[in-house]
Order: structure tokens, then C-alpha cells, then sequence
């Protein structure tokens, strides 16, 4: 049996990209506790996603599609039952943790729009133009599993006393009433969109200018952009400043957007016909070896 647990412990931790890790310093006859495993398992953990979240950014790696079924019905002024159904795929999430989903995800619409409050909707939706705005999210989930008996630490509970003896790797995905940017350039969900753009001519000291001048072609281009590396925390920290206000939306990667064209919030006709999905809003993640890959397909 299992199910998701309330992670915003581990949301903080894994948002501290400025803490140094620590690991145990193990000796013969020490005596080590819970905190001890626990802090040996942190630091592998943290640095694999920090190593992700610096190198890589965040976004689709490959698959997660997002679609709908039945993808068409003759009437679009019938209500159908119709799902949202995400393809297996992996990607690395907005605090560079991997997201693996091994089997496809699905969401009834239909009972999800009714489960929402009007007023929730309306955060999603376009009078003007008479759709309603929902964005495809996900993030890693941790998932507690394999309950086991423990001894008891309180007075009765004796009867119902087991804990998970296993935290499992998962998924959250979510459905969000959400207008889309405005701005065509909007870059909130592009790789390294926490931290905010770099000047092309970052402060250099007069040294650093004479190196600059002194090259010329490929060279004289790769060190501008490291220039720019040099300054790219620059008031901002190792720290990603957004990630403070909200650590869930911070730890969101957005997979699609889902337009349904409704007249009113609170009276909605579900279906395909009225749905509209674009997959190549989300920011991606390529390799190099991914990008050798795709060179080679016909």
C-alpha cells in the first residue's frame, strides 16, 4: 500500500540550493542514530538534483505528452466523458529532481471542472475570448510505501503502530486554472528561469577587457559568454530568489496548456471538440547525445 505524503520538509530542503551538504564521518565504536542515515541519504540525494538542476536546468527530457481521450465526437455540444491522459516519459523538475513516469497518467476532466470552485476557474479564464485556461504541471512526489510495525512511542498506540519503511520516488501532477503570459518571449519556463537574464556587457576589470581584446574569432566569442557566466548570480545568489515565495510552484514543470472554449466557468460543455492543446509551450532539456540522436533519424 502507499501514498503521497506531505513533502514541504523535503521541498525546503531541496530549495536550499546555498546550503553545504554534509556527510557522515564514519569511525569505528561511533555511535550514529536516525539523523545520522538520514543526513548520509541527504547528501547523495541533494547533490544528484543539484548537479541536475546546474547542468542541466529543468524541463522534458523526453515524452510526457499530453492529450485527451476520445480525441473527437460528432456533437460538440454534447458533454462526454473525456480524459486527460499523460504518456510515460522523464524529465527533471524545477528543483532538479527527476521526474520518472513509467505508465500513463490520467485525469477525468469532467470530474475534476466539477470539483473546482467558480472562483478557482475564473483564475484561468478568458471572458474576451471565452476560454478556459488550464496548465499541465508536474513535479517528484514522494510517495511513502511498505508500512511495517515499529514500537510503540506514545501511550495507545500500541494498536496501530507502523510506520513506511520505504520513501518512494513519484510524481504530482496537476491541473491549474491559469491565464498564459501575455508576452511572446515570456521566459518563466525555460531552463535556469529562476535566475534572472545576464547583461551582454557584463562589468570587467581592465585586465579582463586586455584578455578580451587580445582574442579574436571562436576564442574572442567563447570568453564574452564566459564574461557572462562570471556574472550571472549577480545579486541573486546561488539561491533562486522566486523559490522562496512559493516552493510547490517553484518545483513545477509545466508540461502543456489546455484551452476549453466555455461562455461561462460555471457551465461548462466538456468536449474534445471544444479542446485545444499545445505540448511545445513547456521548456525542454537536450543533451548532447540527444541532439546526436535526433541528427541521425531520417
Amino acid at each position: 500500500m502507499s501514498a503521497p505524503i506531505e513533502d514541504h520538509s523535503t521541498l525546503d530542503q531541496d530549495a536550499r540550493l546555498n546550503d553545504p551538504l554534509r556527510r557522515v564521518a564514519y569511525e569505528a565504536g561511533m555511535m550514529l542514530g536516525l539523523e545520522a542515515v538520514r543526513d548520509e541519504q541527504q547528501y547523495h540525494r541533494r547533490r544528484l538534483s543539484r548537479q541536475q538542476y546546474w547542468l542541466h536546468g529543468h524541463g522534458t527530457l523526453a515524452g510526457m505528452v499530453v492529450g485527451i481521450s476520445p480525441v473527437s465526437h460528432p456533437n460538440p455540444d454534447d458533454t462526454i466523458t473525456v480524459r486527460v491522459i499523460v504518456s510515460p516519459g522523464l524529465g527533471i523538475d524545477g528543483l532538479g529532481r527527476e521526474i520518472l513516469m513509467h505508465e500513463p497518467y490520467c485525469v477525468h476532466l469532467g470530474d475534476w471542472l466539477a470539483a473546482q470552485t467558480t472562483t478557482r476557474l475564473h483564475e484561468g479564464f478568458d471572458a474576451g475570448a471565452g476560454l478556459l485556461w488550464l496548465a499541465v504541471k508536474i513535479r517528484h512526489k514522494d510517495c511513502a510505501i511498505a508500512r511495517q510495525p515499529v514500537l510503540a512511542r506514545k501511550l495507545n498506540l500500541g494498536t496501530d503502530a507502523v510506520q513506511p519503511s520505504r520513501i518512494a520516488d513519484s510524481v504530482q501532477l496537476e491541473l491549474i486554472p491559469e491565464l498564459p503570459p501575455t508576452a511572446v518571449d515570456d521566459q518563466r519556463y525555460d531552463p535556469w528561469a529562476c535566475h534572472g537574464p545576464v547583461a551582454d556587457d557584463p562589468p570587467l576589470t581592465e585586465a579582463e577587457q586586455a584578455t578580451l581584446a587580445a582574442a579574436d574569432g571562436v576564442r574572442a566569442a567563447q570568453l564574452r559568454l564566459h564574461a557572462r557566466l562570471l556574472h550571472a548570480l549577480d545579486g541573486g545568489g546561488v539561491a533562486p530568489r522566486e523559490l522562496a515565495a512559493d516552493l510547490e510552484e517553484g518545483a513545477r514543470v509545466l508540461l502543456a496548456r489546455i484551452s476549453l472554449a466555455v461562455s461561462d466557468p460555471a457551465d461548462i460543455v466538456v468536449n474534445p471538440q471544444r479542446i485545444s492543446i499545445n505540448n511545445l509551450v513547456r521548456p525542454f532539456v537536450v543533451s548532447a547525445s540527444q541532439l546526436a540522436w535526433l541528427a541521425r533519424q531520417p
